[in-house]
């Protein structure tokens, strides 16, 4: 399933957009050298893409780490290896905040497509942001039904993600008010 953003109206904005793909699965599992289980196996992933152009699957998106540079600029692992270790892959992005918008700014290019033409700084509207993190938490929340219904866990915390969203939201407001 995909989500896009509908971009700004001055069209000097970026666009930030979110698929996730979720198969479900039984499959047998040794629980002992003479006993196998069937299990339930949910496998999914989470692509972005940054106007309409893929993002480099071989990088992981850290969904984490993302709500946290909502909160603060800084200089963020916010892509790791799909092995799970950073150093092996992943890259930092630079984020800075300002009245309308969040920066982001990558090391290398973040498109699968290596042809395209990338300055590796993009400027993404608080709406924008806004949308795209509500988007991926119903995503998430989905996610999370599935494998809660498989008595499986799920590691996210969304009630955090929830929190951050709206204390954004009333920032944003607080802003527009002064």
């Amino acid at each position: 399933m995909k989500s896009f953003l509908i971009k700004g109206k001055d069209n000097k904005q970026d666009l930030l957009s979110i698929e996730i793909e979720i198969s479900s699965r039984n499959e047998y599992k040794n629980i002992s050298k003479h006993k196998r289980v069937l299990m339930p196996v949910i496998k999914w992933c989470i692509s972005l893409d940054i106007n309409g152009h893929k993002l480099d699957k071989d990088e992981v998106f850290v969904e984490d780490v993302f709500f946290e540079s909502l909160c603060y600029p800084g200089h963020y692992p916010m892509f790791t290896c799909t092995c799970g270790i950073f150093g092996c892959g992943g890259y930092y992005v630079d984020v800075v905040h300002d009245n309308e918008a969040m920066i982001w700014t990558t090391q290398q290019s973040p498109y699968e497509d290596k042809t395209i033409k990338s300055t590796n700084r993009f400027v993404f509207s608080w709406s924008d942001i806004i949308d795209f993190s509500e988007k991926l938490i119903q995503r998430l929340e989905e996610l999370q039904s599935l494998m809660i219904s498989n008595e499986l866990e799920f590691r996210f915390d969304l009630e955090k993600y929830k929190d951050i969203i709206q204390e954004i939201k009333i920032k944003r407001i607080e802003d527009y008010n002064i």
